[in-house]
């Protein structure tokens, strides 16, 4: 079986981050190692990430870049650059899943592929009833409601359209789209973009545009989740809707990835910032 790396983003909210590693903990399939890449929180994260340890069967990396603000896309390069794995899968801090969510990525990529989910978004009363027993035993059946499941079983479909109508009618659709803390991918596909654009800073974009660079490169995307998901543990939004102050750079981007203009200037090979990140392995 080849070797996974879960990579995990995370600003604060550090209860949340225990959540998603005990999620992972009891997975059907394991990882050989969890990076969590830190956007310089200020709760005290190494203290936490060093008591949680003994708890999983895992290596874990810290990786920590100072706060200069909302820098998730180098965020997330800087965990790329330290996995050791090239099956790279993306496991968003806010995120649970059901117990065959990690399997269902691993059996399902192919080269040239990335696989995308699609969560389950929990009110702030279905966040509150999780216990850790639900997450360990990776059934949520009695917390989700039929129109959530109904909203997954629907995008699947869709997703799943989209797929083969690009690839079989519209060859420049850049569906399914990915998103940015439900994926999985390989090293070798986004070496091939030069992993996310550092030049998002602040909220937004970060993710279109990596899924765009891909779905250019030849790297298409495929949704497999019908009855295995990912939850979305509720919490106030990092943002004010509509504020997405990278739209600018976001639309000069589109026109050229479209030109064939898909490596990120400023990504893997090449970093945008100068402080340096700290890298601790537990």
């Amino acid at each position: 079986m080849q070797a996974i790396s879960v990579i995990i983003s995370v600003y604060n909210r550090l209860d949340y981050l225990k959540k998603a590693l005990i999620s992972i903990q009891h997975q059907s399939v394991l990882p050989s190692e969890v990076i969590i890449t830190d956007d310089g929180s200020q709760e005290p994260i190494v203290d936490v990430v060093q008591e949680l340890v003994p708890q999983f069967d895992f290596r874990i990396k810290l990786v920590i870049q100072e706060d200069r603000g909302f820098r998730l896309a180098r965020c997330k390069n800087n965990g790329i650059r330290v996995a050791e794995n090239d099956f790279l899968v993306f496991w968003d801090q806010d995120v649970v899943g059901t117990r065959r969510y990690l399997e269902t990525y691993y059996e399902n990529w192919k080269p040239g592929m990335f696989v995308v989910s699609y969560p389950v978004r929990l009110s702030e009363a279905q966040t509150q009833r999780l216990t850790e027993a639900d997450i360990r035993q990776g059934d949520y059946s009695h917390i989700l409601n039929k129109e959530q499941l109904k909203k997954i079983r629907k995008q699947f479909k869709k997703d799943r359209f989209y797929f083969y109508l690009r690839k079989f009618i519209l060859r420049n659709d850049t569906r399914p789209k990915l998103r940015g803390g439900i994926f999985a991918i390989s090293r070798a596909a986004l070496l091939k973009v030069n992993g996310f654009d550092e030049r998002y800073q602040g909220w937004g974009n970060e993710d279109d545009d990596l899924g765009r660079r891909l779905y250019a490169s030849g790297v298409v995307g495929f949704n497999p989740f019908y009855d295995q998901f990912p939850l979305h543990l509720y919490h106030l939004p990092y943002h004010t809707n509509g504020q997405r102050v990278n739209q600018k750079y976001y639309l000069k981007r589109q026109q050229e990835i479209k030109a064939g203009h898909y490596r990120a200037e400023y990504g893997l090979d090449k970093t945008f910032g100068e402080d340096d990140i700290k890298v601790l392995e537990f």
